[in-house]
């Protein structure tokens, strides 16, 4: 039997549809789909999926970023059930310190997405090297599963602040009503990055963080900048706005007025805005935004 499938084996150029499928120009798109459409075909033939899959998954140490792209493809097109043969794979970092091949296995496992290799991917959390830590969080946001959670409120404290960011971003994915204090506190990280991740995730929950953002406005200007930013997204919600267009510092004004794209309150706002060229800029935007 192990005969019969090497001498099966042997007859299929590998090689020669992997250059096709991830390294052919444009100009080939016939050559290149053809290659890539028979490579997703052995690769769901049962006879010689694992040969595929495992030769497929050598390729994730390449330096080739046409090449990683394609591989990415691949797998996506693939799915779940190529899954288990990376995490399979996964503690395999690659030929070198750049851990290429344990990053192209997180990125592509992400692409793919579900729940299935998350604690496989968590293990990746404490990393030594910031770039594998950020990329498995990345992973585990893309999961979209609540299962994620434990190992990504992990990262929202790592002393790296791409990191965090990715953390921060990981948990909007997943994120409830149940995170909203943890977001809110991502408001005042020391990185710019992140702050704005934590903004994201806030509007994200819409109306249920209204009151908690409120009864934190006001006691510090670094933070109000960022909750006039989060209150100002979410136009479609009914909330006075009064106390975002009379805070005292403009800065802060201004972060609820870039924000905002509703002109109703926009106009609201115009008429106690006393600043000249806050009034001017509100002038603007009301005039671009109602002849969209």
């Amino acid at each position: 039997m192990i005969l019969l499938f090497f001498l099966l084996t042997q007859n299929i150029g590998y090689e020669y549809l992997y250059y096709s499928a991830t390294i052919l120009e444009v100009q080939f798109k016939d050559e290149k789909d053809s290659a890539f459409a028979k490579l997703i075909e052995l690769a769901r033939d049962s006879l010689y999926a694992d040969t595929t899959m495992n030769f497929l998954i050598s390729k994730f140490d390449s330096k080739h970023g046409r090449e990683r792209h394609g591989l990415k493809d691949l797998f996506v097109e693939l799915g779940e059930p190529a899954v288990e043969y990376i995490v399979a794979h996964i503690d395999y970092r690659g030929s070198d310190e750049e851990s290429r091949a344990l990053k192209q296995s997180l990125w592509v496992l992400g692409e793919i997405g579900g729940e299935a290799y998350i604690d496989a991917v968590g293990e990746f959390t404490n990393d030594k090297l910031w770039q594998v830590r950020s990329g498995a969080y990345t992973t585990l946001g893309k999961s979209e599963s609540p299962k994620a959670r434990p190992y990504v409120l992990h990262g929202l404290d790592d002393a790296d602040p791409s990191v965090r960011k990715s953390a921060f971003y990981a948990l909007n994915e997943i994120a409830t009503d149940n995170e909203i204090d943890v977001l809110i506190h991502g408001l005042g990280d020391p990185s710019y990055g992140v702050r704005y991740a934590a903004v994201k995730g806030l509007v994200n929950l819409g109306d249920a963080v209204i009151a908690p953002l409120f009864e934190i406005f006001g006691n510090d200007d670094f933070t109000d900048f960022f909750v006039a930013r989060v209150l100002g997204e979410l136009n479609s919600l009914d909330f006075d706005r009064s106390p975002l267009h009379t805070h005292p510092k403009t800065e802060v004004r201004f972060a609820y007025y870039d924000a905002c794209t509703d002109t109703h309150h926009l106009k609201e706002a115009q008429k106690s805005e006393e600043n000249e060229r806050l009034k001017a800029y509100l002038q603007r935007k009301i005039m671009y935004l109602s002849d969209e």
